[in-house]
């Protein structure tokens, strides 16, 4: 399955939890208004606990699938990068990197002099140089996209999870809302399956900003990681 299409997943798994909470809350509501004549304190106790407890989980989680919506991140985009590092970057300048060696050019052969000693010298840093812009910097920074785009399929793959495990307890609260002798169970019922629901948006949210943290760390240690680079900058010929 694409990221695309485990995206498009979590969209429609989402819309039907809606549509099956709406079920269950009519469902609930439904048998509240038959039992309120002759069980009134029944009644009283599951509204207090939907309320008090159930509204504002379910709330929770509702604003925060409303505030990342559309934010959801595109981890096609991320791998496409990764991929262009390579090739487009890392791949051809390593290629090039023989042409540093002494030999490949006719004033390689005839040159002679301090000058030349001093050429012939360097060409081997140049030489590392070069195959360091692919080991060091592109491949360093492929990785990390790598990892970033994992991270996210990762954190939509727990959202579907969670929504899930929801979807599972709302259709047994819905069973259980159709009967008087049910209707206390049922926010408890709910109340389990939005606390799971959250529970699974923050620890894949927590795996995500982990491997962008380590992706971050990656990047940051190219800068202290300059073993082609003399002096941390390319090297010279003077």
């Amino acid at each position: 399955m694409s990221p695309e299409e485990i995206l498009e997943k979590l969209r429609q798994k989402w819309e039907e939890l809606v549509a099956k909470a709406e079920r269950l809350l009519e469902a609930f509501n439904n048998t509240l208004d038959k039992i309120a004549r002759f069980a009134g304190w029944i009644a009283e106790k599951a509204v207090d606990f939907w309320n008090s407890k159930v509204v504002p989980k379910w709330q929770q989680a509702v604003d925060w699938m409303g505030e990342h919506w559309n934010v959801f991140g595109a981890p096609w985009l991320c791998f496409g990068s990764a991929g262009d590092w390579r090739s487009d970057v890392g791949q051809p300048v390593s290629e090039r990197a023989g042409l540093a060696t002494k030999g490949q050019l006719d004033v390689d052969q005839t040159w002679k002099g301090t000058a030349a000693g001093r050429y012939n010298d360097r060409l081997g840093q140049q030489e590392s140089a070069i195959k360091g812009v692919s080991e060091q910097f592109a491949e360093t920074i492929a990785s990390a996209l790598t990892k970033v785009g994992a991270g996210i399929i990762t954190w939509w793959l727990g959202i579907i999870v969670g929504i899930g495990i929801l979807f599972i307890c709302l259709t047994a609260a819905t069973g259980e809302a159709i009967s008087v002798f049910g209707l206390p169970a049922v926010p408890p019922t709910v109340l389990t399956g939005w606390a799971a629901f959250i529970g699974c948006l923050i620890t894949t949210t927590g795996v995500l900003t982990t491997l962008c943290l380590l992706a971050k760390s990656d990047l940051q240690g190219v800068r202290s990681k300059l073993s082609g680079y003399p002096e941390a900058a390319w090297p010279t010929f003077g």
